[in-house]
Parts: structure tokens; sequence; C-alpha cells
């Protein structure tokens, strides 16, 4: 019968997973043929010659072709940004909307181009790299058209490629002024050595109207792209947490009825974690989550990673909190991400003073003496040598530890 359902289980794992890559595979082909039936179309409008329209539809489609390939591999890399490769829709509409972009630029001022908007946004609902190949590959489709020189293909290109490294660390936190500054900058700069520095006509102010304008629109299509993807992937993300992290959620409800014990360790888990990834910098919703739910598999028996994996998923868990929760339980992970070792300091000392007060409850403890030896014991055993952890962060992590010493009599 376990086997029986084993085989079921993983059926159905088999057909969701094929039914998800089926769909964002469709949407590639579709995409493929779509960029080089536009393209010909759109060299034709703008009356290019025959060997033109096949030389910018091959083009064209080579230049997708790419992107198709780097989709699929950062698909089985599992390197797409966020969770973007769940949702193949994203990163269709966006590219939908910048491929109408790339066929309507040319019948603007070559210098008037908002394609700096068109980088981040691919790279934002894919990835750098895929952001970059598709970024350029529409690049490439408006110079044909336009047949403007290699100069301004390379203008857009660096500017893009300096918006998608600078905007490839927003985080959580959303600290989007400083990418903002830099990216609109750095167009600028590119921009006005195109105007000044190819320019057969005497320096004026006049000569800066076009990079001007381009520098405006580029900021309001920025702005209103950052809303979009701070209300589909950031917040989005965070009312999860917000669900996730209360002391009511069913979930926890459940754990509390199937063992008090096993509940106020997590709660007193997710306190630690809470105040540490604040102090720290961490994400804090992140790791309080991970605190509240590293005992849930007790609600199935015995907390393993098998049953917490399956409960996980029922309750559509994020991706990170699935990484970090498996890192942690199943002993054949190696510990690799900052929130797991995190995770292991907290439980530790939670489980070592709980067990002491279950001994003598009146004892008096020397809290910095307990959690001195956690640490010792911890680095030594190695396990947490490839997690990147810096010496500063574990310092930090134990100072706040030793400062919870009133915390700690709730223990009791």
């Amino acid at each position: 019968m376990g086997k029986s359902s084993e085989n079921k289980e993983l059926k159905d794992t088999g057909k969701e997973f094929g039914q998800k890559t089926g769909g964002a595979l469709v949407s590639e082909v579709i995409l493929f043929l779509l960029t080089i039936v536009v393209s010909a179309l759109s060299a034709y409008y703008y009356q290019k010659s025959k060997i033109e329209i096949t030389g910018i539809a091959i083009l064209s489609g080579i230049g997708f072709g790419c992107t198709w390939f780097a989709m699929e591999r950062s698909r089985e890399d599992g390197t797409y940004l966020y969770d973007n490769e769940k949702h193949p829709g994203r990163f269709t509409i966006i590219y939908l909307f910048c491929l109408g972009g790339s066929i309507l630029f040319p019948m603007l001022p070559v210098g008037g181009w908002p394609y700096l908007a068109v980088f981040v946004g691919l790279m934002f609902f894919g990835n750098q790299m895929i952001g970059l190949l598709s970024g350029g590959t529409l690049l490439m489709v408006s110079i044909l058209l336009q047949g403007s020189g290699s100069i301004s293909f390379f203008v857009y290109f660096i500017s893009g490629f300096v918006g998608i490294l600078v905007f490839s660390y927003v985080n959580e936190n959303f600290k989007i002024w400083l990418p903002l500054f830099i990216s609109l900058l750095m167009l600028f700069v590119c921009l006005s050595i195109q105007e000044v520095l190819y320019a057969n006509e005497v320096l004026s102010a006049t000569m800066f109207m076009i990079p001007m304008a381009n520098l405006l629109i580029s900021v309001i299509l920025l702005i209103i792209l950052l809303k979009f993807f701070s209300f589909s992937i950031i917040y989005r993300e965070r009312d999860l947490y917000v669900d996730l992290n209360d002391p009511e959620c069913p979930l926890l409800v459940e754990l509390k009825n199937c063992s008090k014990e096993e509940y106020y360790h997590a709660v007193h888990t997710a306190y630690l974690c809470d105040r540490i990834a604040k102090k720290i910098s961490y994400d804090d919703a992140f790791a309080k989550a991970c605190g509240y739910y590293h005992r849930i598999g007790t609600i199935k028996g015995k907390n393993t990673w098998e049953n917490t994996e399956e409960i996980l998923k029922e309750n559509h868990f994020p991706e990170e909190v699935q990484r970090v929760l498996k890192e942690y339980l199943d002993k054949g992970e190696r510990i690799l991400s900052k929130e797991t070792v995190l995770l292991l300091f907290c439980d530790s000392v939670i489980s070592s003073i709980r067990y002491l007060f279950s001994k003598e409850p009146k004892i008096e403890l020397d809290y910095q003496k307990i959690i001195n030896t956690i640490f010792k014991k911890k680095l030594e055993s190695g396990m947490i040598d490839y997690s990147g952890v810096s010496l500063g962060e574990l310092q930090e992590m134990k100072r706040i530890l030793v400062e919870e010493r009133l915390y700690y009599d709730f223990l009791r």
C-alpha cells in the first residue's frame, strides 16, 4: 500500500511538472515565431529590400533562439530570479510589450529610445542572462529597422548592461533609489557621448535635449515597471509571509494541538531568528518562517524531512523556506544558506536551555557559557563551512543570543 501511494505521488508530481514545463515550452515557441514574423513584417513596413527583410528575420530568430536556450538552461539549473520559472506568463507579457516597442522605436530619433527600461524589465521577469540576450536581440531589431550605426547599438547595450547589473541587487527590502540613480546616470553619459562626439555640430544645449527627453521617459517607464514588479512579486511574497508568521495560522494551530511542546519550541526559535535577522540584515520574515516551521513535520508523526516536505508542498510554501528546511532536516544535505545557519544556532540554544530546565527548573544557568559551547561545537564539526556566513555575522549572532538572557527565563 505504501509503495503504491508513493508511486502515485511521484506520477502526480511528474505530471504537474510536465504540465508546467509544457506550458513554458509553448509560450517560448510562440515568442520565437512572433519575433521572426513581427521583425520581418516590420522590415517590410519600413520599406527594406527583400534581402534585408530576410536578414532581419534570420538574425532576430537567432537572437531569440539564444534567449530560448538561456531560458531552458535557467529552468533546469534553477537560476531564474525569484519564482519566475513558475510563472512564464510574466516574461511573455513583458517581452510582447518590448517587442512592440522595438518596432515602434525606429520612428523616434535614435537618441530617444527607452531601452534601459526594456533591459531591466526583461531581467526582472527572467534573470540577468535572459534580460541581456532578449534585450540585445530587440535592440538589434530596432537598429536594423532604422539603419542606425553600430555606435547606437553599443550605447544602448552598455547602458542596458549597467541597468541589469545594478538592479540585480534589488532584493526583498526593495531599495531601488541607488540602482535607479546609477543606471540613469550611465544612460545620460552614454547618450551624451553619442550626441557630442559623433555629431558634426558646434556644442550647444540643444544637443542634450533628446538625451534629457530619453531620461525622463526612462524614469517614468522604470517607475511603472518597478511598481508592477513590487506588487506582482515582492509584496505578494511579503503578504504570504504575513500569513505564515501569524501564530494563529492553521498549520501552527494544528501543530499546537498535536504537541504544545513542539509548538512553543517553534515559537521561541522563531522569535530568536526574527530578532537576529533584523540585526544582521537578513530577511527577517523569511528567517522567522523557517523558525516557526522547522518542527512542522511532527503533525505527521516524526519531524523528518519527508513529512515536512509533504506539508510544505501541500501548503505551497515559498521555495526558499523549503530549501532552508531541507538543508536543516535532511542529513544528506550540505548547509549552504545563511538562514539555515541562523536556524541551526537558534534551535540549538532553545533546545539546550529547555533541556536543562526540564531536568532542574530552578537551576541558575550560565547562558554565555552554554552559547559559547554550542558555537564551538558547531564550528568544529565543519557543518557550516560552506554556508558563506562571515566571522563577523557569527560573532553578532552569538552576541545577540547572549543578550537575550531575560527571555530564556520564559523557557523554565
